[in-house]
């Protein structure tokens, strides 16, 4: 199955165009020529991708967050519920909106469907989260995109809900550290070089802690002009990095081996992942597609490739699940569940990987809120103790000295 991009003209004689997931062009023709469409032109969408960008600037959606993307897709819920046309119903919704900008996002959205743009096509020029797209896709093939996207704005809530905790308790030893370090480079560009003058005056034995830091307190002052330039490209160098898919790859790959952090990071990750492959399957979606669909979706590239390589044995006939295996991040519940699925790639799985996927979602969320709570009770003593012991040096450093010359003079 490949994804294609069309362009067309409706029965009402309007320029559509949009995504279809099918085996080949032929398929995406008969379906197009069955909903009346009268067809310009077909293209795989890696192909179509560079020629649809420049076409689709001008009706991009405004950059939105995904708080956002959770209210328009409880708005989405709503109106499919209500069996409400999506174009008049978000016209209509987005008067009660009180954010200027979404209220502007949600009307473009309905300006592209009343177009006769495809829901999916829109959210994906949109740059919204790919679990999201998948879902739309999902619930247009099951015919239950109001109860999809209802749970996954529930699931989404509670993920956010985690972050928000785990980013509070992150906030405060960040702070505390900051001001920490600020305060000991003011010391050693401005304060230390003055005790040293003192010292050297009075031709005092100084410890060697003391000597370290009157070298360090020299490095500062007289190489700035060659190590602040290059910390300021530096700098610029990575914020360029995090912009490409090389460096945000590091970077996650970085960050997801921070203690305590990374295994926070990885519960939540896995838990929107499998409850996201436990919406495909329970939704008539064959556990293979539902697994590769999944993994597209993660902002995970090493889960995103560990999927593409499963997919591809799988579609060999020789589904091996060493590929996720090997990321260690994945509970061995999940894999077993997965292992059994692997001679099902043509077919709907069995019930009871649904309520194993879902209950494992449940399991992780609340290891995930038990870790935060033990993360915000111990990371925040051990700074205070970090910042204790840095001011300790600084004192010791500073004041052993002046002692031994208060007793000279004395």
């Amino acid at each position: 199955m490949v994804w294609y991009r069309y362009q067309g003209i409706n029965l009402k004689g309007k320029n559509v165009s949009g995504r279809i997931h099918a085996a080949d062009r032929d398929e995406v023709a008969s379906m197009l020529q069955d909903q009346g469409v009268k067809i310009e032109c077909i293209q795989e969408e890696a192909v179509a991708y560079a020629t649809s960008n420049a076409s689709s600037g001008n009706n991009s959606l405004t950059n939105l967050s995904s708080g956002d993307y959770e209210v328009i897709s409880e708005h989405l819920s709503d109106l499919t519920r209500a069996k409400l046309p999506l174009s008049v119903g978000l016209e209509a919704v987005s008067h009660e909106i009180e954010n200027a900008r979404l209220r502007s996002a949600v009307q473009k959205l309905a300006a592209q469907l009343d177009a006769g743009n495809d829901l999916e096509t829109v959210l994906s020029n949109s740059k919204a989260p790919r679990e999201l797209c998948t879902l739309v896709h999902a619930g247009i093939r099951s015919g239950r995109m109001s109860e999809i996207l209802a749970d996954y704005v529930a699931h989404t809530r509670q993920l956010g809900e985690m972050k928000s905790q785990l980013l509070m308790a992150l906030t405060y030893p960040l702070v505390l550290v900051g001001f920490a370090l600020l305060v000991l480079l003011s010391m050693l560009i401005w304060i230390i070089p003055s005790f040293e003058s003192i010292y050297l005056d009075f031709q005092i034995e100084l410890p060697a802690i003391t000597l370290k830091l009157f070298q360090i307190s020299s490095f500062l002052c007289t190489q700035w002009w060659w190590y602040l330039p290059a910390a300021l490209l530096g700098i610029a160098g990575c914020l360029w990095l995090m912009k490409t898919e090389i460096g945000q790859r590091w970077i996650q790959k970085l960050v997801y081996r921070i203690p305590l952090i990374g295994g926070l990071l990885s519960g939540i990750t896995v838990s929107r992942f499998s409850h996201l492959l436990a919406l495909l399957v329970d939704n008539d979606v064959p556990f293979i597609d539902a697994l590769k669909m999944t993994g597209e979706s993660s902002s995970n590239y090493e889960i995103r490739t560990a999927c593409r390589q499963f997919s591809q044995t799988a579609s060999t006939g020789q589904a091996q699940i060493s590929s996720l295996a090997s990321l260690n991040i994945f509970p061995a519940t999940f894999l077993q569940a997965l292992a059994s699925q692997t001679g099902t790639s043509s077919r709907i799985g069995p019930r009871y990987s649904v309520e194993i996927l879902n209950a494992l979602a449940d399991m992780l969320n609340s290891q995930t809120r038990v870790r935060i709570t033990f993360f915000a009770s111990v990371v925040e003593p051990l700074i205070i103790i970090f910042c204790g012991i840095l001011m300790g040096f600084l004192f010791i450093a500073m004041f052993a000295p002046l002692i031994q010359l208060m007793n000279w003079i004395a």
